[in-house]
């Protein structure tokens, strides 16, 4: 999974075309989507923008992860941190604290019904359970490549549909389940509790259920998901990997049933690949964003591309991300962020260079990058 804010790379000298406008893109008088040669898709200023104008508000979040070790002290809903408190509002049955009854209200709205028994149920399964030893992965384990991914999901395949069918037998009679052809045996039961029985990572179970959730409660807005960047190796190792297959498992075995059809390797793995250079990171709002928390996915915020001397600033107010032009910006002038954090923006271009490389994948070719040191 990322660790921050991530798009497509920036490559600011080359000549941008005119592109179809992709489902969820951001639209103003201010600035247009384009297609450049080196960087996909980008934003460019269609008028003069003065230092402080207001350029985007993205409300749209799709996807979050609130990591665990987090979660007494971050609320589930806007993210407000009471520099390491525990918050006053404590949901043991979701497993999520809150900073007011209203964000309380907001999040579970949200969810939904089905979604407030999804993470009923996830966190029934992780209290108790040593938390899989997977944060501290190693970055130079090289990425498992789309063999080894197809390989890992059709592992698989023969225990997931033994689970789906011991599942949907809950929603039939024995007679009507004898009637259609389908007999819960031995094997459908140890299939599903092999799979409990698996390692839990409670992480990437966020990552799934929130992706699932959402496209469960808006399912007109995954095809905003699928026009973003796409990273088709987005697992970090084949410990990531295999976490993500893992869960998978887990999930068949414990969601409620109108989730079933969607819980499917295919969307678990569209989200992996749409999300790994289009979240951004859920950090403090103080000392330059030193804590993280976590991550999410404003399908909007993601056109927005990198660069070492951003144009363009960021910040975060609740669950919406707000964009600033932070100095005059020219006509035609693409529109930058950084996805460095704080401390990061700091480091030396090769430093600079070696991050954006690691987390993002690509090779800045911004104007700071591109100075040349006497």
């Amino acid at each position: 999974m990322p660790t921050d804010d991530t798009s497509t790379r920036q490559h600011p000298r080359s000549p941008p075309t005119m592109a179809a406008l992709p489902p969820g893109a951001p639209t103003s008088s201010l600035f247009a989507i384009r297609t450049t040669p080196h960087s996909g898709r980008a934003v460019f200023a269609t008028s003069f923008i003065l230092e402080g104008t207001l350029i985007w508000r993205s409300d749209d979040l799709a996807l979050s992860v609130l990591l665990r070790e987090y979660r007494r002290e971050v609320c589930g809903h806007c993210f407000s941190y009471e520099h390491g408190r525990d918050l006053s509002i404590r949901d043991q049955d979701v497993g999520f604290a809150f900073c007011n009854p209203d964000c309380q209200a907001k999040w579970k709205e949200a969810q939904g019904p089905i979604g407030l028994q999804a993470w009923e149920k996830i966190e029934a399964l992780v209290k108790g359970r040593s938390k899989e030893d997977a944060e501290m992965m190693d970055v130079d384990l090289p990425r498992p490549k789309k063999k080894e991914i197809d390989a890992a999901w059709d592992a698989v395949s023969s225990q997931a549909q033994l689970i789906r069918i011991a599942r949907t037998a809950e929603r039939a009679t024995n007679a009507d389940a004898e009637g259609e052809g389908v007999k819960v045996t031995k094997q459908h039961k140890k299939a599903l509790q092999k799979a409990l029985c698996n390692p839990v990572n409670p992480d990437v179970l966020s990552f799934c259920i929130s992706g699932i959730l959402h496209r469960y409660n808006h399912p007109s807005d995954w095809l905003k998901v699928l026009a973003l960047a796409q990273d088709p190796t987005p697992y970090h190792n084949t410990d990531d990997l295999h976490a993500f297959v893992r869960s998978y498992l887990h999930l068949l075995a414990i969601l409620p049933l109108p989730l079933l059809s969607l819980c499917t390797p295919e969307t678990l793995y569209l989200w992996s690949v749409h999300d790994s250079h289009n979240s951004f990171g859920i950090r403090s709002l103080e000392d330059d964003g030193s804590e993280f928390f976590g991550y999410g996915c404003w399908p909007a915020a993601s056109y927005f591309n990198h660069s070492c001397a951003p144009n363009i600033e960021k910040q975060r107010e609740g669950p919406v991300w707000v964009f600033r032009a932070g100095r005059d910006v020219e006509v035609e002038e693409e529109l930058c962020i950084t996805y460095l954090s704080g401390e990061e923006r700091k480091l030396s271009r090769g430093k600079r260079m070696l991050t954006l490389r690691r987390n993002w994948g690509f090779e800045c070719g911004c104007e700071r990058c591109e100075e040349i040191i006497v």
